[in-house]
């Protein structure tokens, strides 16, 4: 009984409720739910007044107005009508609501919108005033109404909100102003838009106190950061997330000269030597690409004109999702450390002669007299002067010790005379331009014998080449093993006889393995069974019987489970004999190499079907027009066959060419205002007589006036032409094909979407490569050579957006999506042409012309 009286309330052409004679709403239909703003269960035994004020108890069949309260609060005028139903159970009543013309549309939206609007008559006087007005101001619309806005907001008439009112209603001329006042004592920051209408003003304004207090927060902050950047000493700048270089502080104007309108942008790379723009650059670019951070050495051009080395750092600022809104750099300057360098190199040279020599000093310590003499060597290796070489305290030898030694080394010596132990301590030597020399002193304590004081008597050995060899040594295994494992091949070493006791980190994470499951021959553990034998018996003969470099091509198992083709190679490391030490090998995934080179046999398999297939329609031809006796209607229709097939041929090769200019990046996209609309019709226009041809549905969206794009229309066209012939190609005959079009987020959004074969998982993430392809139905026309796709993606690509493909499933129809830049109408391009081909079959119009050039018949059904 409920589903009957839901229905039928239903088919009330009206607003229509249905309520009990206790007020209790028993059913709602459609359009009553449209007017309130309520889902129908939620008004389903609700009581009456509290959706509809007065009005809706009057006699029956008698219209008069009601309000109707939505859900939002808002209020509704209609004129109600009641009917009265009698039943046994009692009465129920009908009642049918039209929207009285009251209230319009347009007031309704006045007070729907999220923004304060009033109406003022020439004298200022409010006539109107929305709902959202009401609640920023906090008083009811009866104490509003009727007065001048100057009495209702004092404060205002003498400010230059109140001039901008003024001028807007003399000049009749739009207006709009940001204006702070204190209302309910609280400071408001409002923008009001004035806009003269034909009786006044009206005024729309809205509260923007948090924006102005945002602004003023970044202001704030701006000026704090500005203030710390010229406080410190190196240059600080800053860059947009392209690149664009927006910030200097002062240090940068100081140092290079440059006025500070002229720096912003890319007019800072004519201040940098020119031998080091490329690598600059090449690494900016790099860290913009990847969000890596920026770092390089390089030298900046002083105002003097001299070039000083300085070190540029940059690191992304991020958002809270990751993404980089900001790049914040400094360059330092590293003029003298850099000078440093080069003479420590120098240094370096000529040290390590010095250190073949195996200097060493003596020396005697009088130490009651405090005398320490040293020899001319230790003199040299401490770099003393002869005065103090020559019986000089030893508080002076402890100077030209490097600082943080002398502590240890008086210990150490103090230590020796009160215990009578031989001394020896560790220490550095400081010799300015030749950098830290690294000793070992040694000495023994010699109590004084027949008067003689006692003394301390030692030798100091110069061990610098030692400890730079050991730290060159940790140096080198550090950088062996960081490089090793940062390559992205995986890579091992083996000792002379094979057997492997190193891999880098590449090669656990891919395997998922440990050094104690790979060391020695573990590794045959993740290959492939079907391959093994055969690798461990070249890895044998190469690597342990003729020592020899290894290579072999074969699969191995990764931490997945799955298996990758690996290109593998082993170099010997011999000594100076020639003797085999160790081997180093790596390991190069050729996956991606190998299924390439098999799309690449496929598709020259492919090209040779496709070229073939047109010859024998065109020797079949050409063998007819060569009998004298055929009839001109067979000879017209030979030579047509044969001109289709010719085309055919070169549209192929065409085809080729295009994709080939296209991925190369060789064609130039002119660009233009083109329309949406008229991408879409020519499109369609193009492909329907395929879609014709086998009976399939094409539904399509009305294109939203005024959309435009720019770009190349021909391409453009030829994008979506690709996308629609690809539907039918890979759709049933009879299917449906749905074309969409929606602009959003600055976005034009095509969308093909079919009911036809659909795609595997696997073949989703290559569909837009080259030679990529289905497999064909049986009633699906030519194949293809699979090129399609890829211009569409490239296509798009050089237009500035994306293509991307869906598939549930196979037999469950595909999606493809274009999504392109709605137009910045600032620049306008030429259009250039590319002809994409469907193929015409001939093949089934010959054998009958044959045959009946022999005199033979044939009977089409």
């Amino acid at each position: 009984m409920v589903e009957s009286t839901d229905a039928l309330v239903e088919l009330v052409p009206c607003a229509a409720m249905l309520y009990s004679g206790a007020g209790e709403i028993i059913a709602a239909n459609r359009a009553f739910c449209e007017l309130a703003g309520y889902a129908r269960e939620e008004l389903l035994c609700r009581q009456l007044g509290a959706v509809v004020g007065a009005g809706a108890e009057t006699a029956a069949d008698a219209p008069a107005l009601a309000s109707i309260t939505t859900k939002h609060g808002h209020t509704v005028q209609c004129e109600v009508t009641r009917k009265r139903i009698a039943l046994d159970g009692g009465e129920q009543w009908l009642a049918l609501f039209h929207k009285s013309c009251a209230q319009s549309d347009s007031e309704l939206i006045l007070h729907a919108i999220d923004e304060g609007f009033i109406l003022l008559d020439r004298d200022f006087r409010i006539q109107r005033i929305n709902d959202k007005a009401l609640r920023i101001d906090g008083r009811p619309r009866d104490e509003l109404l009727g007065k001048t806005h100057w009495e209702a907001w004092p404060v205002t008439e003498h400010l230059p909100i109140g001039e901008a009112y003024r001028k807007a209603m003399r000049e009749r001329k739009p207006a709009i102003i940001e204006q702070l006042y204190t209302h309910k004592p609280q400071e408001l920051w409002m923008e009001a838009r004035v806009f003269p209408v034909e009786n006044g003003l009206a005024v729309f304004f809205r509260d923007i106190t948090q924006r102005k207090q945002a602004e003023r927060r970044v202001q704030e902050s701006e000026a704090r950061f500005r203030t710390i950047a010229d406080a410190i000493p190196q240059i600080v700048w800053s860059a947009r997330p392209d690149g664009f270089h927006d910030y200097f502080n002062h240090q940068w104007y100081e140092h290079t000269g440059m006025p500070e309108e002229a720096a912003q942008g890319d007019a800072w790379v004519g201040l940098f030597h020119p031998d080091d723009v490329p690598l600059m650059q090449e690494r900016w670019q790099r860290s913009l690409a990847t969000g890596e951070p920026y770092e390089v050495e390089n030298r900046l051009r002083h105002r003097s004109g001299e070039y000083r080395w300085t070190l540029a750092r940059a690191l992304p600022v991020r958002d809270g999702d990751g993404g980089i809104v900001r790049w914040m750099g400094t360059s330092t300057d590293i003029h003298e450390s850099m000078a440093m360098r080069a003479a420590l190199r120098d240094t370096q040279s000529r040290l390590e002669a010095a250190l073949a020599a195996a200097e060493i000093g003596t020396w005697a310590w009088d130490i009651k007299a405090d005398r320490v003499h040293a020899d001319r060597n230790l003199a040299a290796m401490l770099g003393i002067p002869p005065d103090i070489a020559n019986g000089g305290p030893i508080d002076a030898y402890y100077a030209v010790l490097h600082q943080d030694d002398v502590a240890k080394v008086r210990a150490s010596i103090d230590q020796s005379l009160a215990s009578g132990e031989p001394y020896q301590e560790s220490f550095r030597v400081p010799r300015g331009s030749l950098g830290l020399r690294y000793m070992q002193g040694r000495g023994i304590v010699v109590c004084g014998n027949g008067g003689q004081s006692p003394h301390m008597s030692g030798a100091v050995l110069d061990v610098t080449r030692q400890h730079l060899a050991e730290e060159a040594l940790r140096s080198s295994e550090l950088t062996f093993r960081t490089l090793a494992d940062n390559i992205p091949q995986l890579a091992w070493m083996a000792d002379s006889s094979g057997h492997i006791f190193w891999y880098n980190n590449r090669w656990f994470e891919y395997t998922g393995t440990t050094l104690e499951q790979m060391e020695g021959w573990g590794w045959t553990k993740v290959h492939h069974p079907e391959h093994v034998e055969r690798v461990v018996a070249l890895y044998r003969q190469k690597i342990v019987e003729e020592q020899q470099v290894w290579e072999d091509t074969f699969p191995l198992l990764g931490a997945d489970g799955s298996y990758r083709w690996f290109l593998s190679r082993a170099m010997p490391i011999r000594d100076e004999h020639g003797r085999v030490v160790r081997w180093l090998g790596t390991n190069t995934d050729i996956t991606l190499q190998r299924d390439a080179e098999q799309r690449k046999d496929d598709f020259l398999a492919l090209l040779a079907h496709e070229l073939r297939n047109p010859l024998a329609p065109i020797s079949t031809a050409s063998q007819l027009l060569k009998t004298g006796g055929a009839s001109p209607d067979y000879i017209e229709r030979s030579t047509g066959i044969i001109d289709r097939q010719v085309k055919h041929m070169s549209e192929l090769v065409d085809d080729l060419m295009d994709v080939s200019r296209v991925t190369r990046g060789m064609v130039a996209i002119e660009k233009e205002e083109v329309s949406v609309a008229e991408i879409v019709n020519r499109a369609v226009e193009q492909v329907r007589p395929l879609i014709e041809a086998r009976r399939q549905h094409l539904v399509q969206d009305d294109v939203a006036a005024g959309l435009a794009v720019l770009g190349d229309d021909t391409r453009l066209v030829q994008v979506l032409a690709n996308l629609l012939n690809n539907a039918a190609k890979y759709t049933q005959q009879g299917g449906r094909i749905l074309l969409t079009v929606q602009a959003r987020d600055g976005q034009v959004v095509l969308s093909v979407a079919d009911n036809g074969i659909g795609m595997d998982a696997e073949l989703l993430p290559r569909v837009f490569e080259l030679f990529a392809q289905a497999e064909l139905t049986p009633d699906r026309h030519g194949g293809g050579l699979g090129l399609g796709l890829a211009l569409v993606k490239s296509i798009v690509a050089l237009h500035g957006g994306q293509a991307s493909a869906a598939s549930p499933g196979r037999g469950k129809g595909s999606t493809f999506t274009v999504t392109l830049p709605l137009l910045q109408r600032d620049s306008a391009a030429r259009p250039q042409h590319i002809v994409l081909v469907d193929r015409v079959g001939d093949d089934g119009a010959l054998p009958a012309a044959r045959e009946t050039a022999r005199g033979l018949h044939r009977t089409r059904s």
